[in-house]
């Protein structure tokens, strides 16, 4: 395309671990081939925030802060006539006008209509349950979440944590190892409604690992085959109070200093018209270059959308997917196309049980605990995720031109 040629946008909704790396691939890779393109990184924080890390940022304000970095930082280097970073929220998808409405966060505020030839939705989703295992409303809101959570944590005598699926086990194993050596007598219960943590097809053997090194290694009280029925403001101040119910109906209360539920999450996609979304609350979203369903401009990345189950390893995968399918999409003008995505057929799972432990698998087999420990438990990914924000790589590696 020469200069003189129409502009096109690239609209980008979230800057997480789907919507960072889609930029900088795009200007990299994209726009020095159609040079009017432009693209427009839409985000409700100033800083990205690795979530990924978030069960060790509840213990620690010193580890907390490495899990933000600017995201006006990490995309100065491209030329604003190509790039544009917006502070704000989506409030509107219009795919039949081809805009998005956003609220502003800043510079007064307000609703801003931006047009767009494209637009992905990276959104991602929020936990249910107000918790910062996911980004909170900004980047402050977050933030003083992990502060919060680190005092109470500091002073409590029980914790309770109840959720028995991969950040239920690393919220676990972090509090395992900060008190399991500490003299503060403070009891760590972990509440799981099966026999052990996670669940198939993580294999038997990984689940029992994880079990073992929660129980044995780290001191944790294992409550099984029992959920949270309910969780209330305790008559004693500071406190929670929990309706415990296992699987054979017997209740029991539990009065906690910090409680800290790890399930569920909410997709953010309440700015999208309802005929594209799945009872889920998600897109629907199609292996035909990851578009919404019956949209040839609407592409959907990660926890928005409901090809695959909601993992950062499906995240990466379709990141590189999709990086292909729009350079295809702008420098052709739609009219050759990249072949379907094929979702991912193998269970992939990789834990921190604290800093010296870990558990998973991969093609079936079990991972070897230092492997976990080599590459996840002892940093989790702080030791890459500046690379991750200036566009360097994904989370599994480099994204190739």
């Amino acid at each position: 395309m020469s200069s003189k040629s129409p502009s096109k946008t690239l609209v980008i909704l979230g800057a997480g671990i789907a919507g960072v790396p889609i930029a900088h691939h795009v200007l990299r890779f994209t726009v020095p081939k159609v040079p009017n393109l432009r693209v427009i990184l839409v985000s409700p924080n100033t800083d990205f925030y690795w979530s990924l890390a978030s069960p060790r940022g509840i213990i620690s304000e010193d580890f907390s802060e490495k899990l933000f970095l600017p995201l006006a930082t990490a995309f100065s280097k491209y030329d604003p006539k190509n790039f544009e970073l917006i502070h704000g929220t989506a409030e509107t998808l219009d795919q039949d006008r081809n805009t998005v409405s956003v609220a502003l966060a800043s510079g007064g505020g307000g609703i801003r209509d931006i047009p767009y030839d494209a637009v992905v939705v990276a959104t991602g989703s929020r936990d249910t349950q107000g918790m910062p295992w996911k980004g909170l409303g900004s980047t402050k809101d977050t933030r003083q979440a992990l502060h919060d959570l680190q005092h109470k944590i500091n002073t409590a005598k029980t914790i309770v944590v109840a959720g028995a699926g991969p950040t239920g086990v690393e919220v676990a194993g972090e509090l395992g190892e900060r008190f399991s050596s500490s003299s503060t007598n403070t009891e760590v219960i972990y509440v799981i409604s099966d026999d052990l943590p996670l669940a198939p097809p993580a294999k038997h053997s990984v689940r029992e690992t994880v079990r073992s090194a929660l129980e044995n290694k780290l001191k944790v009280t294992i409550i099984k085959n029992t959920r949270v029925s309910s969780a209330t403001t305790s008559t004693e101040p500071g406190k929670t109070t929990l309706e415990l119910t296992s699987k054979d109906g017997r209740k029991r209360t539990l009065v906690a200093d910090v409680y800290l539920p790890a399930f569920g999450v909410t997709p953010n996609t309440g700015f999208v018209p309802p005929h594209l979304l799945a009872p889920s609350g998600q897109i629907k979203q199609t292996a035909r270059g990851l578009r919404a369903e019956g949209c040839e401009n609407v592409f959907v990345i990660g926890d928005a959308g409901n090809l695959e189950d909601t993992r950062s390893f499906n995240t990466d995968r379709q990141t590189h997917y999709l990086a292909r399918v729009l350079q295809t999409y702008f420098i052709h003008g739609g009219e050759v196309e990249e072949p379907e995505y094929k979702p991912g057929t193998d269970f992939v799972l990789g834990l921190s049980i604290g800093k010296n432990m870990g558990a998973g698998q991969a093609m079936g087999m079990k991972i070897f605990g230092w492997v976990l420990w080599y590459f996840k438990s002892r940093y989790m990914g702080t030791d890459v995720v500046g690379d991750f924000v200036e566009g360097k790589r994904s989370i599994t590696g480099k994204l190739k031109g």
